[in-house]
């Protein structure tokens, strides 16, 4: 993949140039307690606990292609979920 590639669009770039099929992804929220680096990067004081945000995504085929694994302060999180279905079933009449 190229910088150009991916400065654009990688999931574009997969499901049109290489033709695979995006299908799900699955993500896990837990509040973990602060390490060292939380602690540097996130500016944290006397709190004793992060977000953590871990996700995978895969393609149809149940390969994972992709994890990514954020950390949040916890005065500063907000979860919100919008979520949508799409019927692939054939509707009867």
């Amino acid at each position: 993949m190229t910088r150009e590639i991916a400065e654009k669009s990688i999931y574009d770039y997969l499901e049109n140039q290489l033709h695979l099929s995006i299908a799900y992804a699955q993500k896990e929220i837990t509040i973990d307690q602060l390490n060292d680096r939380d602690k540097l990067l996130l500016d944290i004081g006397a709190e004793h606990h992060v977000v953590s945000i871990k996700s995978k995504v895969y393609l149809a085929n149940n390969q994972q292609f992709q994890f990514t694994e954020s950390r949040h302060k916890l005065e500063k999180f907000r979860f919100v979920d919008f979520a949508t279905r799409k019927n692939l079933l054939p509707t009867k009449h």
